[in-house]
């Protein structure tokens, strides 16, 4: 066999091998594959999560930007202070006084996530979620839970959408704070590393007043510890 045979067969060897590589499918979908929700997604790291997290009500400002300057106040370390004593003293301390010491929770929360640990982290430094909270086992985005003012039917929709799947949907009578039974509707989308569910809010007449949105990834919710459970 000549030389340039041979060069001609190893080139076609080197080529079909790259061709099966790049056809192998991945064993594991991407984290950066799953939908995003509010800006985050389930699975990313604490890190990614608070590098751009907003305290709210204040201007913007990065909630770990805000906890590093609240911890540093000298008033705030005061209110604490006062909080931590009021097993000994029969007055409840004063509103300003419990503010702070849950702010203070809150940033010591944010603290535990950055490390690693599993905790609940109210979104109150997450202010793009409006309302709810979120949880991290082992500095993963395990869930997210959330309120959006929006009609159960376009909420469904729109999560169709954004899934590129259909739901398993679920109506129960129950009844509600005045004794009325009414209807309550829900909706659950399985997916590889992630549950998403939703559910209507109704007010006391039983009209709709806003949709209230889970995520989660149930892999990761496995390995929380038993304070979590």
């Amino acid at each position: 066999m000549t030389s340039s045979r041979i060069l001609t067969l190893f080139a076609v060897v080197v080529a079909t091998a790259a061709f099966l590589q790049a056809e192998q499918p991945t064993s594991e979908p991407t984290r950066n594959a799953q939908p995003t929700f509010k800006e985050h997604r389930i699975g990313e790291t604490a890190q990614e999560f608070f590098a751009i997290a907003k305290v709210v009500a204040k201007n913007g400002m990065l909630s770990t930007e805000y906890c590093r300057v609240y911890s540093n106040d000298s008033k705030v370390k005061k209110a604490i202070d006062k909080v931590s004593k009021k097993s000994a003293d029969m007055d409840d301390p004063s509103p300003s006084s419990s503010l702070a010491a849950m702010t203070a929770e809150g940033c010591k929360n944010i603290q535990a996530a950055l490390a690693g640990q599993d905790v609940v982290v109210d979104v109150l430094f997450a202010a793009e979620f409006g309302s709810g909270s979120v949880q991290f086992v082992a500095g993963r985005l395990a869930s997210e839970r959330f309120v959006v003012k929006a009609p159960f039917n376009e909420v469904v929709e729109d999560m169709n959408a954004k899934l590129n799947a259909k739901p398993q949907l679920d109506v129960r009578t129950v009844q509600n704070s005045v004794a009325a039974m009414v209807k309550h509707r829900s909706a659950m989308w399985t997916l590889p590393n992630t549950l998403v569910k939703v559910s209507e809010l109704q007010s006391l007449e039983g009209d709709n007043i806003g949709t209230e949105v889970s995520v989660s990834d149930p892999e990761i919710m496995k390995h929380r510890t038993s304070s979590l459970n």
